[in-house]
């Protein structure tokens, strides 16, 4: 438990700073994030090296380029085009590895790259904090909601220490953590109406927060693992990590888009 706690003192200093310098050192620090969480991902699935080296090329390109969304999204079918080529020459069927592939910028580099537009937005510098907060706070009231009051775990299969206590638990870490955005960071007005309204994207989020840590589960169980690394002690891998924040962070990059955070 201590070097857990190390670990995440110094592990939320270097969020905190990345997000508070914004422009170049959150892109540096992303595309650190992103280049670790792919080589745990394709280690996990066995993917052949030259794929993680051409991976981590064009994840760099993806962060760090100002193009738009669309055209990363072009380079990324261009990416699979390149590697379907390779494969064929090597007269290989390597199917299963490119979908792996494609898989992972879908699920790691578009999400952490939306995570570093977030700081982007007019109240950027309080908005991207929002993925961390919701995921933070949701997981902390499911862990002490399951410790207390757990009783009916229904995901044994994949999870066997979660409850459905530390699920509905998890909802309220959510709520609050967009109030404290809404009421706190943002000032709006305390009325009924947002107050309702923030309520149910915390909710909402706190599922997704919930089920993007469940799907990580599955993708470790699959391979009879039970952390994707061991590079923070105390916590696993990146992706153990920041296995819900990649699942937000999408959520909350397209209700930003509408007006609603």
């Amino acid at each position: 438990m201590k070097q857990r706690i190390i670990t995440a003192i110094w592990g939320i200093a270097l969020v905190a700073l990345a997000n508070f310098l914004g422009g170049i050192w959150l892109k540096i620090f992303s595309a650190l994030v992103a280049a670790v969480a792919l080589y745990e991902f394709y280690s996990l699935f066995r993917i052949e090296r030259y794929m993680f080296y051409l991976s981590i090329t064009l994840s760099t390109f993806i962060i760090f380029s100002n193009l738009n969304i669309s055209s990363k999204i072009l380079f990324l079918f261009v990416f699979l085009f390149l590697l379907a080529l390779i494969e064929s020459f090597k007269n290989r069927i390597a199917s299963q590895n490119i979908i792996y592939v494609i898989f992972s910028f879908i699920y790691i580099v578009f999400p952490i790259l939306l995570l570093v537009m977030l700081r982007e937005f007019e109240n950027g510098k309080k908005l991207i904090w929002v993925p961390y907060l919701v995921c933070w706070l949701s997981d902390t009231f499911a862990y002490f909601a399951g410790l207390t009051l757990g009783k009916r775990r229904i995901w044994t299969s994949i999870s066997p220490k979660k409850s459905l206590e530390g699920f509905f638990g998890a909802m309220v870490g959510g709520v609050l953590a967009v109030w404290f955005y809404k009421f706190g960071l943002s000032g709006k007005n305390f009325d009924l109406s947002t107050m309702l309204i923030s309520a149910t994207e915390g909710m909402i989020l706190s599922v997704v927060a919930h089920t993007g840590d469940l799907f990580a589960s599955m993708l470790k169980r699959q391979q009879q693992k039970k952390d994707f690394g061991s590079i923070l002690p105390g916590h696993g891998g990146v992706l153990d990590r920041f296995d819900s924040l990649i699942m937000v962070t999408p959520i909350i990059y397209f209700l930003a888009k509408f007006g609603l955070f």
